[in-house]
């Protein structure tokens, strides 16, 4: 895997965007907290079922670094 953004990688970089960037889910993950990796994917799995609009389907969720996405969830 190669960084990207600072991130693990690009599925890492890729949900932690289209959660932050869409007010719904934004909201969600803010009301949400404190989050582990297990309800951070149950979370974006329920939102995006197929992936994210930019992600090749749901098997990408295996590559996002859950850990990394729960720290900056519960950061805010």
């Amino acid at each position: 895997m190669n960084e990207y953004n600072g991130w693990t990688n690009y599925e890492t970089w890729n949900v932690n965007l289209w959660t932050m960037i869409d007010e719904g889910p934004y909201r969600l993950v803010c009301e949400g907290s404190p989050w582990t990796p297990e309800t951070a994917r149950e979370l974006v799995s329920e939102i995006w079922p197929d992936g994210t609009p930019d992600m090749d389907g749901p098997n990408d969720y295996d590559k996002v670094n859950w850990t990394e996405i729960v720290y900056a969830w519960n950061e805010n």
